[in-house]
């Protein structure tokens, strides 16, 4: 890629999350992704570990009584660890019916460490808020969830014209706009 030609940015949250999570989680050979949801079988078993990130529900109070154009969403995600199951073995080498413990605090650190120091594509503020185990003799999946919290407004009008935000309008002209050989009477005094 040369100077001339910009880099893609990704805008959508999920993807963006996941691409930023393939960054923080080296080990994870890059497989991280964004989905909407997933079905494993036997014969469709992913390579482990594996890293998804997923919408779950959205919810919002705008204001019902008269026409908003800026209100608060909630979006909640998760972002799913998928390990290798191993079970525990006993002394003379054969299995038990418990899967192997996995470092749960390490990976929720770790994940919570980068998401403070990220920034979202969208401003989203991000809040943690559980964290959930699951094994079977596909994978151990530790489920995070977060909420994503975002202040909505139209990106376009209804004539599908790009709205831009309109820039702060301020009687004083800020000090490093002026000429150094003008001068200008100072309205704000």
């Amino acid at each position: 890629m040369d100077a001339t030609t910009p880099q893609y940015v990704e805008r959508r949250f999920l993807p963006a999350l996941a691409e930023a999570i393939k960054e923080w989680f080296p080990e994870l050979e890059g497989r991280a992704l964004a989905v909407s949801d997933m079905t494993i079988t036997k014969e469709n078993t992913p390579t482990l570990p594996l890293v998804l990130t997923a919408f779950v529900r959205s919810t919002a109070n705008p204001p019902l009584r008269n026409h908003y154009e800026q209100f608060p969403i909630d979006d909640v995600f998760i972002v799913e660890f998928w390990m290798k199951p191993v079970r525990q073995k006993r002394a003379d080498g054969s299995e038990t019916p418990f899967w192997t413990y996995y470092p749960y605090e390490y990976v929720r650190d770790k994940l919570l460490t980068h998401l403070v120091e990220w920034t979202p594509p969208n401003k989203e503020r991000i809040a943690y808020r559980a964290l959930n185990v699951m094994a079977d003799h596909f994978a151990v999946v530790l489920s995070f969830q977060f909420i994503a919290h975002f202040d909505w407004c139209p990106k376009t009008n209804r004539y599908g014209e790009i709205i831009h935000e309109a820039p702060a309008f301020n009687l004083c002209t800020p000090e490093g706009c002026v000429p150094p050989d003008c001068v200008e009477v100072d309205p704000c005094l």
